[in-house]
């Protein structure tokens, strides 16, 4: 007769014959066994490695903590992309790297054949890797966490969310690592049933040959202090839902695991696998059947996500999932007018502070834009239910590091990028796909959200600086497509409709890869403190595919407008202020020249000596800018700020316009009033488009108000409701 052993593994005690009371903790009950019965508890010992002493149990629950990693996603598929993000962070050609091995990621069914006859149990994910894994050991301590989670360019490998996502979607998960040859092998088990509340267990061992494997795998798990791991590998013997748990079985499929790891990927001396045994369903439906059923529409759903969850995973990448290999050029086959545009973005300074100049914490974020040909053609009733849903409204994708993996999502971002969300404005499927390449956005640790303020400073800057620069660039992508069309936006609607069954070329690159079409754009900075883009020059780009062009009959305001430049009655008043007479200059007062004076020099001025401007593309590159005044003086000191990104920080049209009206002449009634030009044509149906936008910004941020006032109102009555019950009861 033995006792039982300690689970509580304080440090400072010794083994004696009676048993110790605990120190911490609930007390348990100590049985005395039978030498002959095995051990269930699990040990201690976390690895099988004689020469080191293996990661300690932490004093942690964990069936605590099990439970807690269960609920840390907000899907199944949100925890199957968690680990698909280490698989393709690890088999990406990271920058800098020099490797001529081709990544790799295999997706596929746990498949268990006997008498001719398959029997699916679970899915694996199967990658190789350009550099060296982290040891089992480290990996599976469940307060390790890779440095690279928080790294720019990968979105996490092999930390926390290891163990989270294999908790999520199954009570039994096998890893399996080569780590540099066929002699160095690795494996370790993340099992619900090795838990309790005296500490955390995920064990590893390490094996040093593949001819050998099943015996030394037969050998360790025979012995007594393995019998709860061996339980788990007889558990996965276990095949059928009537069948009877079989270590043989088991080591059997895990050594099938090993060989193809070693033989398939003989090339690759890192190759790193996850195998989620009887993985779960939520539908809640038992049977063989339907197990093989759920991993069928597992594998379904990811042929369909995976393309468009990654932004930059070329050609050369093999990514296989079941018996299909994925293409990763979802939005090159979707986009109309697709269109790539780089902003600078700050992340502590605000964009109004010296707007213009370089910051330090600046950086640069690409920005793609788009029609959604397949999202357009949808209906806007759902078939079953009828309930009006939600297709057409601007959507907003947020990438984030190289791979370029979704992070978020959102169906209508109007508010968001305070657009005008009244009527259709914004409603013909556009799209926004927010490129964060270089790791610039704070993610959460799961990768489902953009977390602002796990900044550590500037959070709420950060984030209004990136939402300004991108809602300027979308208003001006989308009022630019409609003014192609008279500003019609169901002419727009059709014309993006019509590539609905248009066939896209093979061999399309990645995104970053591709030469779409861009624009060359300067923002200024309006009176309301709004940005806005006022000068642009359009460069097509041989991939995209797609194009909207033009309609001719259809006369756009943009025509109207210089149609009207050239009117006999412009004319007149433009050649009367050119040719005032002399003597009416000379009954002029003191007063009223030295106001005139006063006047001109700050109009000169701010358009002369205004700062220096590095948001944009001098207009000796792009030729004479949208708003720029037709006065020639004020167009030579432009010119003479030469040099790519100059352009001065000058006062707009509209601007200089109420300067004029504004002013005031003591001797109106002794001269003939001389009323200046002001914008005209193009300039002033430009103005009068960005006062609508200013208004139609300040309307929908007054809406916001209203509701966020109409719920505090409601939330105040409810209160005050239950104070009168309460005093009712007293």
């Amino acid at each position: 007769m033995t006792d039982a052993i300690d689970l509580t593994l304080s440090s400072d005690e010794e083994s004696v014959d009676e048993p110790q009371p605990q120190r911490r903790g609930r007390r348990r009950e100590i049985v005395p066994v039978d030498e002959s019965s095995q051990l269930t508890l699990p040990i201690p010992t976390l690895s099988n490695n004689e020469t080191d002493e293996g990661l300690k149990p932490s004093t942690t629950s964990g069936t605590g903590l099990w439970d807690m990693w269960t609920r840390n996603f907000k899907s199944p598929l949100m925890a199957l992309l968690d680990l698909i993000d280490n698989s393709v962070d690890a088999a990406l050609l990271q920058e800098g790297c020099k490797s001529k091995i081709q990544g790799r990621v295999q997706i596929y069914r746990d498949v268990y054949k006997h008498d001719r006859q398959a029997y699916t149990t679970g899915l694996c994910i199967r990658n190789n890797s350009m550099h060296k894994i982290t040891p089992l050991e480290m990996a599976l301590n469940h307060l390790f966490s890779s440095e690279k989670l928080n790294s720019a360019s990968t979105i996490g490998e092999n930390g926390v969310g290891l163990k989270q996502a294999a908790a999520s979607l199954s009570d039994l998960t096998f890893v399996l690592v080569k780590n540099g040859s066929n002699k160095e092998l690795e494996f370790g088990i993340i099992a619900k049933a090795l838990q309790n509340e005296e500490g955390c267990f995920l064990p590893c061992f390490k094996f040093n040959g593949l001819e050998t494997l099943s015996e030394k795998m037969t050998e360790e798990f025979n012995q007594s202090q393995y019998a709860s791991v061996a339980e788990c590998v007889a558990e996965y013997g276990k095949i059928t839902t009537d069948g009877v748990p079989s270590l043989e079985k088991g080591i059997e499929r895990l050594c099938k695991h090993f060989e193809d790891i070693c033989k398939k990927f003989k090339n690759n001396r890192y190759v790193f696998e996850v195998i989620l045994d009887k993985i779960h369903d939520r539908k809640q439906v038992h049977g063989e059947k339907d197990k093989q059923t759920t991993v069928a529409d597992i594998i379904k759903q990811l042929q369909h996500e995976i393309p468009m969850r990654y932004l930059h995973i070329d050609e050369a990448f093999k990514f296989s999932v079941g018996k299909k290999e994925l293409t990763f050029r979802y939005w090159q086959e979707r986009l109309v007018e697709l269109t790539e545009i780089e902003i600078p973005v700050r992340s502590k300074t605000p964009w109004h502070e010296n707007f213009g100049a370089d910051v330090p914490d600046q950086y640069w974020l690409r920005i793609f834009l788009g029609f959604d040909r397949f999202r357009i053609a949808e209906s806007d009733v759902e078939p079953e239910t009828g309930i009006k849903k939600a297709n057409k409204q601007c959507y907003l994708y947020i990438y984030s590091r190289m791979s370029g993996r979704l992070i978020l999502r959102e169906r209508d971002s109007r508010a968001r990028l305070r657009l005008n969300a009244g009527g259709t404005e914004f409603c013909q499927a556009l799209t926004v796909i927010i490129d964060d390449v270089g790791g610039h956005l704070p993610v959460n640790p799961t990768k489902q959200d953009v977390v602002f303020s796990n900044q550590s400073q500037g959070g709420e800057t950060h984030e209004d600086n990136l939402y300004a620069m991108v809602r300027a660039v979308v208003a001006f992508y989308y009022k630019h497509h409609k003014k192609k069309y008279g500003g019609k936006k169901n002419v727009l609607t059709s014309k993006i409709s019509q590539f609905v069954d248009s066939d896209f070329p093979d061999g399309m690159k990645s995104c970053a890869k591709c030469e779409l079409t861009t624009y060359k754009v300067v923002f200024n900075q309006t009176k309301t403190n709004m940005i806005r883009v006022d000068h642009s020059e359009e460069e097509p780009g041989v991939d995209t595919i797609f194009r909207l062009l033009p309609d001719d009959t259809l006369k756009s305001p943009e025509k109207t407008a210089r149609k009207r430049k050239s009117t006999p009655t412009k004319k007149k008043s433009k050649s009367k202020a050119e040719e005032e007479p002399l003597a009416t200059k000379k009954k002029r007062s003191k007063k009223d020249d030295q106001r005139q004076n006063s006047s001109d020099t700050i109009t000169s001025s701010g358009r002369a000596v205004g700062r220096r401007k590095r948001y944009g593309y001098d207009s000796n590159d792009c030729g004479q800018s949208d708003s720029e005044d037709s006065s020639s003086e004020s167009g030579d000191k432009l010119n003479q700020n030469g040099g790519e990104g100059c352009v001065d920080l000058c006062l707009s049209s509209d601007d200089e316009s109420g300067r004029r009206c504004n002013k005031k002449s003591s001797t109106s009634a002794r001269i003939p009033k001389v009323v200046s030009p002001g914008p005209k044509g193009k300039d002033a149906h430009e103005a009068l488009e960005n006062r609508i936008d200013e208004l139609e910004i300040e309307n929908s941020t007054l809406k916001a108000r209203t509701e966020r006032l109409e719920e505090e109102l409601k939330a105040a009555r409810r209160k005050i409701r239950k104070m009168e019950r309460k005093l009712a009861k007293e």
